[in-house]
């Protein structure tokens, strides 16, 4: 019983490893897959020629990802938990026109992008247009729609807010001088803007967001 049992999990190990290799790492397959980059398997996944991941990227097991009309694009060092969702078109309805009438051909595709350095927590959603600035965090079971998250902004909640920011203005200037070369860092007047439009001046709003 024992190896029975041993064997079972052997040939399941050998059958997940060749799986991922068959269908998530195929370079031909992908727009551009970059170094240390993984896309754990089980994953459900259409339009892969429209999905470009930079180096360094991991999206763990049991996502979703539906970019068959528009982009889904995640740069460096960025990464989500399991349950992604990724959509990236969004059906539209005209007048006396009946539900499913013409399939997927009405719809609307926008682009979805993930900057450098992001983390998505577990059972995330992306809807089109989305784009996550530099060294975000997004929630588990965020739910974001059509919208533009500043770097290094924290979000939760459906639909997403912005609820506070991983470092102050001047601790994103440290942290980026470790981490990119000087014409590629971000301004402290820009960081400075951000922090005040979207938390300082929201405080009020935010406690009572993150007390329901």
């Amino acid at each position: 019983m024992i190896k029975t049992y041993k064997a079972f999990v052997h040939c399941f190990k050998e059958a997940r490893k060749s799986l991922r290799f068959r269908y998530f790492n195929r370079k031909d397959k992908w727009g551009h897959i970059g170094k240390n980059t993984v896309v754990h398997s089980p994953s459900m996944v259409s339009g892969k020629q429209n999905i470009f991941l930079g180096d360094n990227v991991n999206i763990d097991w049991d996502n979703v990802i539906y970019a068959v009309n528009a982009r889904f694009i995640v740069k460096d060092n960025s990464g989500a938990a399991v349950g992604l969702k990724v959509i990236t078109g969004n059906h539209r309805r005209a007048i006396g026109e009946k539900k499913g009438e013409r399939g997927n051909r009405n719809l609307e595709g926008k682009d979805v992008i993930v900057e450098e350095d992001v983390w998505i927590a577990a059972n995330v959603t992306l809807l089109a247009g989305v784009h996550i600035g530099r060294g975000s965090i997004i929630g588990a079971g965020s739910v974001l729609r059509t919208c533009n998250i500043p770097p290094y902004a924290i979000v939760m909640g459906n639909p997403g807010k912005i609820v506070g920011f991983r470092y102050t203005p001047e601790e994103i200037l440290q942290h980026e001088m470790v981490l990119y070369e000087e014409e590629n860092r971000l301004s402290i007047d820009l960081l400075n803007k951000n922090y005040q439009k979207y938390y300082i001046s929201r405080i009020k709003e935010i406690k009572k967001f993150v007390t329901l």
